[in-house]
């Protein structure tokens, strides 16, 4: 049995019914859509509910009861996200709850203040000192704090209520306890693999503990453009290598309890490594039930553990609800359970390739509505991407718990050594991210999902004509392959501060000012799938502008770069006004500064 049964499609030595499943899928989809929908009504209604549903003995009414408890924390939490008082901040202590990692101005982090989440924000030379600091640190600010109601999801999954700009950072007295004894196991694996190349060592640092700060844009970009993304950082899978990589110490432990306590003891210290993100802390629940079941004689699988964990969860803090990363994690641990034993016996192939791709589709079907929802898209390329991945980002991460471990305590040369295996499978996994994000095929859409589905359904009902549902599927898989999008001729808004004008031949001119943020910069080009940009023209020449020049120079082939007087802008002539044609393409710059691209 695997720790967190994922893997299981059996119940008892048999296969699930879809009823089962159903169950399983409904009770989840209960417990998320509970603190989202009810929370706005009165929580003495919802209490009286819950005893009243309590007071039937009934397990339905007991599980409805457990939803109303739900619904009634949800309501009190989301009641108490009030605005955090604006007011000047003079030498105060604050706890830092997020590693610091770079923003648009500066560094960032999220802080306790009084009690309340804030996020602070750091420009040169406090932002030196935030940069070094890590989760649990104290540190003695100043600066002024302006109170905000959480409007997006991530702002109220994090419970943040304000923002606090730093101008001065007096003092840092790092983490105590186990915390502290986290952080400094962080630093001495991220010391240790000083000999891995900068961008790869970052990749590291995501996959054994979730630390991708400093990620370079276009390998982050590339790593999404191949649904790889869930790489970057840890995920629930991590727990299993965990427990796989203790097993041979709880082997060695004849008495269940002993061996149960020192696993929760090694989940417990792994998520202290990993900050409890929240897609760790699903696993190492389901985990923990998973061999608390196995030491009392009755082991579980998925479908017995995942709704519990997920309503205790969210009983615990009703607002992991709003959680993209918690919601991915178990859409993923939903489709392993549902669809994974199901594909693999529809396909064809020997076993251990049949349920690795089983495994992959299904984890990306069910997190599919929520990428769509999210990003509007979803790579085609998830499932070969992740089949060649996956493995060497297992490898990397055991071989770096363990033999980084090591690496960091010990001397340089050692270290070198032991980080070689590291440094090919690191080259291995960030090769073929870039080699899936440049090939030339589309993005899904929700049509495809849908015509898909549509596919496996009638494959499974049709019987003897079931070739007609695979024609569907292969049609839906195909359709994003050999139809990539391609931008339409006119002048089109990618994001903030960044336009793009194509010619009815072809001729691209690629438009960026001073807003472009350099994900939002790189991804928006890559999807706009345009090939060649024949010039990029950069309406300020900050030093700004020219890092977001550079990115796309780097990431696309760009055959001239036009830049105002005194610019920063890499590989670029000064153009002034900048007026002339490319192609077909006319530009020309108006009296109040602004760029007009029209067709000639």
């Amino acid at each position: 049995m695997s720790p967190l049964g994922e893997a299981d499609p059996t119940v008892e030595g048999r296969r699930r019914s879809w009823s089962e499943d159903a169950q399983v899928v409904g009770l989840v989809l209960l417990g998320f859509a509970t603190p989202r929908l009810l929370w706005g009504l009165p929580w003495p209604v919802l209490a009286l509910f819950a005893v009243a549903c309590v007071a039937t003995l009934r397990p339905r009414f007991a599980i409805a009861a457990l939803l109303l408890a739900i619904a009634v924390h949800s309501s009190i939490a989301r009641n108490g996200l009030l605005p955090s008082p604006t007011r000047p901040i003079e030498s105060e202590h604050v706890r830092l709850i997020e590693d610091p990692r770079p923003g648009r101005s500066g560094w960032r982090a999220l802080a306790n203040v009084d009690g309340q989440t804030v996020v602070i924000t750091a420009r040169l030379p406090a932002a030196g000192r935030l940069r070094t600091a890590s989760v649990g640190d104290e540190l003695r600010l100043s600066g002024t704090l302006r109170g905000s109601e959480p409007q997006t999801d991530w702002a109220i999954g994090q419970r943040v209520v304000g923002q606090l700009s730093v101008t001065d950072i007096d003092h840092v007295e790092p983490a105590a306890g186990i915390v502290g004894a986290a952080n400094i196991l962080r630093d001495a694996i991220r010391d240790g693999a000083e000999s891995v190349p900068f961008d790869r060592r970052v990749l590291f640092t995501g996959l054994v503990f979730g630390d991708d700060r400093g990620q370079d844009v276009i390998v982050a970009d590339n790593f999404r453009a191949a649904g790889l993304g869930h790489l970057l950082a840890v995920s629930g899978q991590n727990v299993v290598f965990v427990l796989i990589l203790a097993s041979p110490l709880l082997s060695r432990l004849r008495s269940a309890p002993v061996r149960v306590g020192v696993a929760f003891a090694v989940l417990a210290g792994f998520g202290f490594l990993t900050r409890f993100e929240a897609s760790v802390t699903r696993a190492i629940v389901m985990a923990g039930l998973a061999l608390v079941a196995h030491a009392v004689g009755r082991p579980s699988s998925a479908p017995a553990v995942l709704p519990p964990a997920v309503l205790g969860l969210l009983l615990l803090d009703p607002l992991l609800a709003w959680s993209l990363a918690f919601q991915l994690s178990v859409a993923a641990t939903l489709g392993l359970i549902v669809m994974a034993p199901r594909l693999a016996s529809m396909m064809p192939g020997p076993e251990p390739l049949r349920l690795a791709t089983a495994a992959t589709l299904a984890a990306q079907l069910f997190v599919s509505p929520l990428l769509f929802r999210t990003f509007g898209q979803v790579s085609v390329v998830a499932v070969p991407a992740n089949l060649l991945a996956a493995p060497a980002a297992a490898g990397a991460m055991m071989w770096g718990l363990g033999a980084g471990t090591l690496a960091g305590i010990g001397p340089p040369g050692v270290a070198m050594v032991l980080h070689l295996p590291t440094r090919a499978l690191l080259w291995w996994i960030d090769g073929v991210a870039a080699w899936a994000a440049r090939l030339d095929v589309g993005q899904a859409t929700p049509w495809h999902l849908g015509v898909l589905v549509v596919g496996v359904v009638l494959w499974r009902v049709l019987g003897a004509r079931r070739w007609f549902g695979a024609v569907i599927v292969a049609a839906a898989v195909a359709g994003p392959l050999v139809t990539p999008r391609q931008l339409p001729t006119g002048n089109h808004d990618l994001v903030p501060g960044v336009s793009i004008s194509r010619s009815s031949l072809g001729h691209d001119v690629l438009i960026i000012g001073p807003e472009a943020t350099g994900e939002d910069l790189v991804q928006a080009v890559r999807q706009a799938r345009l090939g060649r940009i024949d010039l990029v023209i950069a309406t300020s020449g900050t030093r700004t502008v020219g890092v977001m020049v550079a990115l796309v120079q780097q990431r696309f082939d760009v055959v001239d770069t036009w830049a105002p007087s005194g610019h920063q802008v890499p590989r670029a002539r000064v153009v002034e006004p900048m007026s002339g044609s490319v192609g077909s393409l006319r530009i020309e710059q108006n009296s109040a500064g602004e760029i007009e691209v029209y067709e000639s």
